[in-house]
């Protein structure tokens, strides 16, 4: 917590002997036999508050209070285990908070043995998580370490991100409205982006995974603008991260941002095979087991968090540049959006700019001069009336997922589903926003967004059916135009007779392809050959044998009579509708 504090003020019966308050700070007694018992300053103002420890008993540590020499106070929770060593570590972490401490060896012991001895009687909890500090949603900790909700919660952890120090807030929450909500107002894109800002807290109340969206588009019509309006609504536009981390990074990172958004600008940075994994790693919500500074397994990162993506390609094509194939599950996590073809690149609504640069220019002063107001002030308001507030956010998913059914002839294929969920959810935090005056955005506005950004998706995706048995026929055909008339061995009656074939994969007749076992795993490698032939037969495309069979037995002609995967030739044709 940082505060403007007049004086520094201590009881002194709540200092260890040996020590005292002055108004510039700590003093300790020195005893010579020259000079008899004086009061030499220790260091600037500096207490104690409380000690900490977590749920279970352990994790003991203090809570201190630093007075940096522009008045400001900072609290941190130092644990106890750091006073194992020769105390480097603590000094050093105090004195980047601001705190003076007197040169040589006997003042350094001197401060070691202050925090040591120093035992007031409050007790706070500790929390190694910043946004929910646990399952039960009653504490919401900031970056600063700021507690929003129950006051007995404090921050504590060895090392923390730091984009943490990036969740701050500059300028009013009044100004941040009108600033920056008031222009997402007729910008669906942003409005989706800054709704998808406030759906974070709700992820954990909810019990629902984290993911998110991917904006795609061409370079500078105003993605990376659109990501910064959604980052404002918890920090700084340093908030914003690059997709070019490490995963060790994005662990850390990711946990920073848990219960918020996690922003990641330009995916054409990272590599593919490092995409797929971290997507999944994204909305999973667990980081590696890892070691701790005694060498004991210590407790894997956790977080559920709101993603927002950019780039120029979709998250499929990146998997793709390795050799990878994106797994339908990775697409619905971060749902892929094209960004880049409103009237105006990524806006519909310039609020009168004179065209989409300018209008960035202004969103890019607005959010450097404007954030970190309204995310905190949301989970406030969250906390008044946490069940009522689940309460609406459900019904206002449900109603959208009614209306989306309606608009859009859905049937019941479970991937999409998950997808107007995930754009359910994001609509209802918007709305609750709204609800709560901090948006200045209109009843039903993020309603409509989130209509038109599915319809984005679904038209993106190629319809409302499953992503899987799309990409099962898209891989036959595929595979037909590129071997049709050079691998197949035509068996039909009007068959070219003795005609060489290399490589043979199968047969054809007028109407039909008979693709061999063989050909036909190779096809759907990395996928399930026997479920993609019953997408084909749901699709109309592969005729089944006798029975259950998926294959059929080849004509007498044929030596052997061999089962092959008899597909219509009507499959050339498909996805040209």
């Amino acid at each position: 917590m940082t505060v403007t504090v007049a004086a520094f003020h201590q009881d002194n019966s709540e200092l260890p002997s040996g020590f005292r308050p002055m108004q510039d700070g700590v003093y300790r007694r020195v005893d010579s036999r020259e000079s008899g018992k004086t009061w030499e300053r220790l260091c600037s103002p500096l207490r104690v508050l409380a000690l900490s420890r977590d749920r279970s008993g352990r994790g003991w540590g203090r809570l201190v209070e630093v007075i940096d020499p522009d008045g400001k106070a900072h609290r941190w929770s130092i644990p106890a285990q750091m006073f194992a060593g020769d105390g480097a570590e603590l000094r050093a972490a105090l004195l980047d908070l601001g705190l003076d401490l007197a040169p040589g060896p006997e003042a350094r012991r001197a401060l070691s043995a202050l925090l040591q001895r120093w035992q007031p009687s409050p007790r706070f909890l500790t929390t190694d998580r910043l946004g929910w500090a646990d399952e039960t949603c009653t504490a919401f900790v900031l970056g600063d370490g700021r507690a929003i909700g129950s006051q007995d919660v404090v921050f504590q952890a060895e090392t923390t991100s730091t984009v943490a120090a990036e969740m701050k807030a500059t300028g009013t929450l009044h100004d941040w409205r009108e600033e920056i909500g008031v222009a997402c107002v007729g910008n669906p894109l942003m409005l989706m982006a800054a709704s998808l800002a406030f759906s974070g807290p709700l992820l954990e109340m909810l019990g629902l995974e984290g993911g998110g969206l991917h904006l795609r588009g061409a370079s500078s019509r105003g993605k990376s603008s659109v990501l910064k309006v959604a980052v404002s609504v918890w920090g700084s536009p340093r908030f914003l991260q690059s997709w070019r981390v490490t995963a060790n990074g994005l662990e850390g990172i990711s946990a920073a941002c848990n219960a918020k958004v996690l922003a990641l600008d330009e995916l054409g940075e990272v590599s593919g095979r490092d995409a797929g994994q971290a997507a999944y790693m994204l909305a999973n919500g667990t980081g590696k087991a890892r070691a701790g500074r005694s060498g004991a397994a210590r407790p894997s990162l956790r977080w559920r968090v709101s993603v927002l993506s950019s780039g120029e390609i979709t998250l499929a094509d990146k998997i793709a540049e390795a050799g990878g194939r994106a797994a339908a599950g990775q697409d619905i996590r971060l749902l892929d959006i094209v960004a880049d073809d409103r009237a105006y690149g990524a806006f519909d609504d310039l609020h009168g700019a004179k065209d989409g640069a300018e209008f960035s220019d202004r969103l890019r002063r607005a959010t450097a001069n404007q954030y970190g107001t309204a995310g905190p002030e949301y989970v406030a308001r969250l906390l008044e009336d946490p069940v009522r507030a689940t309460d609406m956010v459900r019904k206002s998913i449900a109603t959208f997922h009614d209306l989306a059914r309606e608009r859009f002839r859905l049937v019941g294929e479970g991937q999409v589903q998950r997808a107007v969920a995930r754009v359910g959810l994001i609509s209802a935090a918007g709305e609750l926003a709204t609800l709560f005056d901090l948006t200045g955005w209109p009843p039903g506005a993020t309603v409509d967004a989130g209509l038109d950004i599915l319809e984005n998706w679904l038209r993106t995706r190629g319809g409302n059916g499953s992503a899987e048995a799309r990409e099962a026929v898209t891989r036959v055909r595929d595979f037909l135009v590129k071997n049709g008339s050079a691998r197949f061995e035509d068996i039909g009656e009007n068959a070219v007779q003795d005609r060489q074939i290399f490589d043979r994969v199968g047969w054809q007749d007028k109407h039909h392809f008979y693709i061999g076992a063989d050909a036909w795993r190779d096809i759907h490698k990395g996928a399930d050959p026997t479920r993609a032939a019953k997408h084909l037969v749901e699709a109309g495309y592969l005729r089944r044998g006798d029975g259950s069979n998926l294959t059929t037995k080849l004509p007498a002609k044929v030596e052997g009579r061999p089962r092959a995967y008899k597909v219509s030739k009507e499959i050339m044709g498909a996805g040209d509708e």
